[in-house]
């Protein structure tokens, strides 16, 4: 049975370590103080390539005390989102063999830039997603972002719509420091909505591409301009469980090796919450 972590627990995000093996990426998760990591969805079919098995990835997991709780992210939803279709698609069977590998406790959903996606659909598509996930023991987790078709608005909407209890949303703080009604939208729901939680800081000033700087210029918590301890103070007053992810894709912060990568993102998260709480 998958190890379910909590809002004390630290995530390694695979946005923070893009380009490590498995070995690295646990290794450097282990450093940094972390309880878990997280995947894309390519990760487990690049760490077969790598020579590992299933029971060789969930041996290092264990050697090194690790959970994984997300695997991200099914893209290809779209269709299924806009008129209601079945499914699973390609992707999503994808990440129900990847979590099941490694004892995931999540999927993860996330849309593209787009005209708003219809809440009645979506919210029926997104019942049959939650479904299929609950055979496998997981939750499923929408993620949104300004700009895109599903917002935080639409997803909340979304979610509530199906109203099925494995379903929920990803908060990602970076994201959501760009849209200016999340943090009073986020602040009304109940807690157990938020499946998971991806935290990074923003550099100031003017952003000319969103995607280049959301991909390539995050910071590590505590070096740019967002209210974090805001962020983590309110995921807690509405009784979030998620655990607490860092996800900083940042090309400074990657051409570092893994292990101090993850040391550095471990004591930043760390300082957060000591700030918080």
């Amino acid at each position: 049975m998958a190890r379910r972590l909590g809002p004390d627990d630290l995530v390694l995000c695979p946005g923070t370590l893009p380009r490590a093996t498995f070995r690295e990426r646990v290794a450097a998760a282990a450093a940094g103080g972390f309880a878990g990591i997280a995947l894309w969805l390519p990760h487990h079919r690049r760490a077969r390539d790598e020579g590992l098995s299933d029971t060789d990835l969930r041996a290092l997991l264990a050697d090194h005390g690790l959970a994984v709780t997300e695997i991200e992210a099914v893209t290809d939803l779209g269709p299924c989102f806009r008129d209601g279709a079945a499914g699973p698609t390609a992707q999503e069977r994808l990440a129900y063999a990847a979590a099941a590998a490694v004892g995931a406790t999540t999927v993860t959903l996330v849309e593209g830039p787009g005209a708003p996606i219809a809440v009645d659909a979506a919210a029926d598509a997104f019942t049959r997603v939650c479904e299929r996930a609950a055979a496998y023991g997981l939750d499923v987790a929408i993620e949104c972002w300004p700009g895109s078709a599903i917002d935080v608005a639409r997803a909340i909407a979304i979610v509530a719509a199906a109203g099925r209890p494995n379903g929920g949303l990803l908060v990602d703080t970076w994201h959501a420091h760009h849209d200016a009604h999340a943090h009073e939208l986020l602040r009304g729901v109940d807690g157990a909505v938020v499946k998971a939680v991806q935290v990074a800081d923003v550099a100031g000033g003017a952003m000319d591409d969103y995607f280049a700087a959301t991909m390539h210029a995050r910071r590590l918590p505590g070096d740019g301009v967002a209210d974090l301890v805001a962020w983590v103070r309110a995921l807690d007053a509405v009784g979030s469980r998620a655990p607490l992810g860092v996800e900083v894709l940042s090309d400074a912060l990657h051409a570092l090796p893994p292990a101090e990568i993850a040391r550095r993102a471990g004591d930043a998260m760390r300082a957060l919450l000591a700030a918080a709480r």
